[in-house]
């Protein structure tokens, strides 16, 4: 069996033909406990660290078709609403047809709450999106990085959402898509170079801070043939260039 490691993902060859793609992320003091450091309803835990393991198993190009979610808490009241949750954020996605697994705590109090998420996917390694810049490409990215309390919970224009990563997934010139964590764009984009054999460069003035926190994902960069770059950012919101790959 073949595996390998690439950024936060774990690709396992399964067959000539077939990978699996898997993630993982964790939540610890944010929630509605007394502890908590971040004071959010649970539900809100469990979409948003859920979305971090989908979108990272969904840019990869592959289908997600199990999540597991480890909750160190008791399951009535804070596990039921962080499922809850979870549950809604794949709703979101489009997923329907996925194994949902997990466990909680019930033989100890908690005073703050904590989540860990894996998803796992199955891709056609022949699509994968993973090391896949084909030549120089120019780097965009989609939606505003935030965090924690600059996320409206409801509903966020300024983020990026699932419709927006089903489009560029769809478009044969975007050659990959990395979701932006803690780290910033600029650290994913110079992951993203070194990963393809390439080097990065990053405009000085691009709309965006490249250097903020993604909290839960809530941007992505995308390396894209040059020829696809002003449809792309006439269609997607909140798009702008960032940088280029280059030999």
């Amino acid at each position: 069996m073949e595996i390998e490691k690439i950024r936060d993902l774990s690709l396992i060859k399964l067959d000539e033909t077939r990978t699996m793609i898997i993630a993982c992320d964790s939540c610890g003091g944010v929630g509605s406990k007394k502890g908590d450091v971040l004071k959010i309803p649970p539900f809100y835990v469990g979409r948003f660290t859920a979305r971090v393991v989908l979108l990272e198993v969904i840019c990869s190009g592959a289908e997600v078709v199990t999540i597991t979610n480890t909750v160190c808490n008791e399951m009535d009241n804070t596990g039921i609403e962080i499922i809850r949750g979870i549950k809604e954020e794949l709703k979101e996605a489009g997923i329907r047809d996925v194994i949902l697994t997990g466990s909680t705590e019930e033989n100890f109090t908690t005073v703050s709450t904590g989540l860990g998420i894996t998803a796992a996917g199955i891709a056609v390694t022949e699509n994968l999106k993973v090391n896949n810049v084909k030549g120089e490409a120019v780097i965009i990215s989609a939606g505003l990085p935030k965090v924690g309390a600059e996320i409206n919970l409801e509903w966020d224009e300024e983020i990026v959402h699932y419709r927006t990563i089903y489009e560029l997934l769809h478009n044969d010139l975007v050659y990959e898509i990395v979701p932006v964590g803690s780290k910033g764009m600029a650290y994913e984009a110079n992951q993203l170079a070194v990963n393809n054999n390439l080097k990065c460069h990053i405009k000085g003035s691009c709309g965006v801070d490249v250097q903020r926190s993604g909290g839960p994902e809530t941007s992505v960069i995308a390396a894209v043939d040059s020829k696809a770059v002003e449809n792309i950012l006439k269609a997607v919101p909140k798009t702008h260039v960032i940088g280029y790959l280059k030999k």
